[in-house]
């Protein structure tokens, strides 16, 4: 009886599958950064990376949801960044804030497109989610480390901070947020930050004034 060859197991199938999703992310950019992103078709995309309409759609339900190759990669980056002992959760977040925005600035037409296709296409942004989880995934990491620590309360889940850090940071990406030239991308970071690590709570002088006057009413209310 002839030997049967053996089945590629589980890790090599998944490796082949993420080299496939890169070499079309990588093609895509390529393509981005020659024409624009509203230029490059699908057609365009697959002829470019060598692989069928189908192949395509098997991982990325459309041209914006390459999104998440891009956040898997600065995720992934990021990660490699980060050295033992780990030092303060707030200074991570801020250099991942940092990090990002960073990337994105090398190529800010092609990524300020793809966001915007990528809010008018809520299907999309559903089946993609399942797809990129690093980001997310990494920023909740940080977030708990910093909850444990003392650094930050632990009242709010690390994965609601987290898709309200990568949501708000989005929002402002694209433009819903502030009109073109209203502020600055380093007040837009300031902001972001502010409301990540503080919310809507005053802060400085004017939280020392606000407490001030609550516990002056408070004294003359005796």
């Amino acid at each position: 009886m002839p030997a049967t060859s053996p089945r590629p197991d589980g890790s090599r199938r998944q490796r082949k599958k993420e080299r496939t999703r890169r070499d079309i992310y990588e093609a895509a950019m390529r393509l981005f950064a020659r024409g624009g992103f509203e230029a490059a078709t699908l057609s365009d995309i697959c002829e470019e990376a060598d692989v069928g309409r189908g192949t395509f759609f098997l991982h990325f339900p459309s041209k914006a949801a390459l999104l998440y190759e891009f956040n898997q990669r600065i995720a992934e980056e990021f990660r490699a960044t980060l050295d033992e002992p780990r030092g303060s959760a707030r200074d991570e977040l801020r250099a991942l804030v940092d990090f990002i925005s960073s990337a994105l600035a090398s190529q800010a037409e092609v990524m300020t497109a793809m966001l915007a296709e990528f809010f008018a296409r809520p299907p999309g942004v559903d089946a993609a989610s399942e797809q990129g989880t690093a980001m997310p995934d990494l920023i909740a990491e940080i977030v708990e480390r910093g909850q444990e620590r003392g650094e930050f309360g632990r009242g709010v889940a690390p994965q609601l901070a987290a898709a309200s850090l990568l949501g708000t940071a989005a929002a402002i990406l694209s433009g819903h947020v502030f009109r073109p030239g209203a502020v600055t991308a380093q007040e837009a970071r300031r902001q972001l930050l502010q409301l990540v690590f503080t919310g809507l709570a005053p802060t400085g002088d004017a939280a020392g004034a606000g407490a001030s006057r609550r516990r002056g009413r408070v004294q003359k209310s005796k």
